[in-house]
């Protein structure tokens, strides 16, 4: 599992640039109505640049599982995030590893989010008529309280638990504090990190990369 992913990349360039400084994944977002959608040609091209020194991972919102399947087929995607909608029984027809995100300004039906068929979680602030990238800020210490057995501090080793990533309105000046609060197994970062939707700020993604990477290594202190 991955622990530093930087989300919405749309040049290669930044791509290239992120996993130079750390990130262990990035991600693709394919949904056209996204600001940082990549269309599939741009898309080969960023996978390139990444090539095997980290995950790509495919976003998609509301996407047919076939559609996900063949595209991320075509372009070497291992990973998917279902940002949207997806019924359990969409993503259980989508043959690869996939993460789901909870949007968490949504009263939660627990058993079925526990039951969802997927390999990870991330849990996003959402927000009125948009799926992510809002930059709102999540109540990081709330969500092992909302989400028990989904969000809380269990034990890494629990079986019970699978991983979870932590976005939503974080930034080089915060992602330290919102690991310590809330213990992700990871961090998710898109809006935080640009100087304008989809182009990513090079000195902004090194001190997110470096600042959460210090997080972790208090945490497990």
């Amino acid at each position: 599992m991955f622990r530093i992913k930087i989300c919405g990349v749309t040049r290669p360039e930044d791509a290239a640039h992120a996993v130079a400084c750390g990130a262990e994944a990035i991600g693709i977002n394919f949904f056209p109505g996204s600001p940082r959608f990549v269309p599939e040609g741009d898309a080969r091209e960023i996978v390139e640049a990444v090539a095997d020194r980290a995950e790509v991972v495919g976003v998609f919102v509301n996407e047919a599982p076939g559609t996900i399947a063949e595209l991320c087929g075509r372009l070497g995607i291992r990973r998917v995030q279902l940002h949207g909608d997806e019924p359990p029984g969409d993503a259980s027809r989508i043959p690869l590893w996939r993460m789901k995100a909870v949007h968490a300004d949504r009263t939660p039906d627990l058993p079925a989010l526990l039951a969802y068929p997927c390999e990870a979680y991330l849990f996003d602030a959402g927000g009125e008529g948009a799926y992510g990238g809002t930059g709102r800020e999540l109540a990081w210490m709330e969500l092992g309280k909302r989400f028990p057995g989904v969000a809380d501090a269990r034990s890494p080793g629990d079986p019970r638990r699978k991983p979870w990533l932590l976005a939503g309105g974080l930034t080089p000046s915060n992602v330290e504090r919102a690991i310590l609060a809330a213990r992700p197994s990871g961090v998710d970062v898109a809006s935080g990190v640009e100087s304008s939707p989809g182009r990513k700020d090079p000195d902004k993604v090194k001190s997110f990369i470096e600042r959460a990477k210090a997080g972790f290594r208090i945490a497990e202190a």
